[in-house]
């Protein structure tokens, strides 16, 4: 199964996590928990807000990087594609 196939298969099937796994390398996944992470601690209400803005900076850094990398991997599919 080609790569294009197995993203097609995960945008039309059902959202889950293995498929996530299956279509994502590891270095993405760990973008999004970075950037998840990033974004929880920028819009925790419990913080102090000198906090959150301390983390507006982490957030979009690891979004930015997690962009780059997907716009990567599709370009590459889209290469890969006959």
């Amino acid at each position: 199964m080609t790569d294009f196939q197995r993203c097609l298969r995960a945008v039309t099937g059902s959202a889950c996590p293995e498929k996530a796994a299956g279509l994502l390398a590891p270095r993405h996944l760990e973008l999004i928990r970075t950037a998840q992470q990033a974004l929880h601690r920028a819009t925790d209400q419990t913080s102090t807000s000198a906090d959150r803005i301390a983390a507006l900076p982490a957030w979009q850094t690891a979004a930015e990087q997690l962009a780059v990398a997907l716009v990567s991997c599709l370009e590459a599919i889209e290469e890969a594609r006959p």
